[in-house]
């Protein structure tokens, strides 16, 4: 166990593009990011970033199946101390279990949802951070390295029963064919991943209880130090991104935080910052992104950033930007 920290999503995608012969100034053009900010602290670019880096990285390697190759080039290691964890479980089921917990531990750029309904497992991807245009590369990297994951731990396939996808069918579906053969429906209101819940069973082949003990009090470690040196407001931040529509007030957040709403107040002063600000400053972002990758009205765009009128909204967003939502709307266009 000579690397515990988990490689980061930049991390990887430079690492995966070096080894094609692509250095990282070419995959962060555009982006404002320089390569020697990675040692500043692991940065973690925000999401027009990121979507910035996947077109780079699609037009320069001109493969438009980048997503499903990177799935299957990830590795159990690129998980670091979680990866550990994960590899020593009994079975794939306290596997997920594990990586679920602790899945903070590890940089993703759209959440998703396991559960259980009428005995299928469902796994369903949320575009929190509307990536747009770059959707289909995630869902495809995700469904790829989930796939590679599973197989790596249990040694044996891990087959996909039904891909629900919200865009449209590609010219060319023979990668899925090859990949993940099953069943693809395009156009769904929802991306949804059916597996095969009897897989969950599955022995994991180097099971060692000791060492899934010790790995998994080492994540707990690692997760509680990363929540005491972050920065509370970037906490909540994160919190409010990962949650869209859902804006609590700042004593409902002090509870989810399980701290007061004083010491709420207090800590982010000691940070310069207010709760009403990062309120304001998500939600700019948040309706940006909308404006910019979704047809969403400015009514729906409203209503999901908690306004209860088009107009209160629209007067927020000229205060934030000292622009029009049309405005956005048509320069992004």
């Amino acid at each position: 166990m000579t690397d515990l920290k988990p490689t980061g999503k930049l991390d990887f995608y430079l690492e995966r593009m070096a080894s094609r012969g692509i250095g990282p100034a070419r995959i962060l053009a555009g982006t404002g990011l320089q390569a020697d900010q990675r040692t500043e602290g692991g940065l973690q670019p925000h999401p027009p970033q990121y979507r910035r880096i996947i077109l780079n990285m699609l037009e320069l390697t001109r493969n438009p199946w980048l997503g499903i190759a990177l799935g299957e080039e990830f590795k159990i290691s690129h998980l670091g101390i979680l990866g550990y964890a994960v590899l020593s479980a009994s079975t794939l089921k306290d596997s997920r279990e594990l990586y679920d917990r602790y899945r903070a531990l590890n940089e993703h750029i759209f959440s998703t949802t396991n559960y259980i309904k009428h005995g299928r497992w469902f796994s369903e991807i949320q575009d929190v951070y509307r990536l747009g245009e770059v959707m289909r590369f995630a869902v495809e990297e995700f469904v790829s390295q989930t796939m590679q994951l599973a197989s790596t731990l249990t040694n044996r396939p891990f087959p996909i029963l039904e891909l629900h996808l919200t865009y449209p069918q590609p010219a060319d579906v023979t990668p899925y064919i090859r990949r993940f053969n099953c069943p693809v429906y395009f156009n769904q209101a929802r991306n949804i991943v059916v597996f095969d819940i009897n897989r969950l069973q599955d022995p994991i082949s180097l099971s060692n209880p000791e060492v899934f003990k010790l790995c998994s009090r080492q994540c707990e470690m690692l997760a509680a130090s990363r929540r005491d040196t972050s920065r509370l407001s970037e906490q909540i931040r994160n919190h409010l991104v990962s949650h869209p529509g859902t804006f609590p007030t700042l004593e409902e957040m002090a509870e989810h935080l399980h701290i007061g709403a004083r010491t709420l107040r207090r800590r982010l002063v000691e940070e310069d910052q207010s709760y009403q600000r990062i309120l304001d400053d998500t939600r700019k972002e948040l309706a940006i992104q909308y404006l910019q990758h979704t047809r969403l009205t400015p009514k729906e765009i409203g209503y999901m950033l908690g306004y209860s009128s088009v107009s209160n909204f629209r007067r927020a967003f000229k205060a934030w930007t000292n622009q029009t939502l049309s405005d956005v709307r048509l320069t992004h266009a």
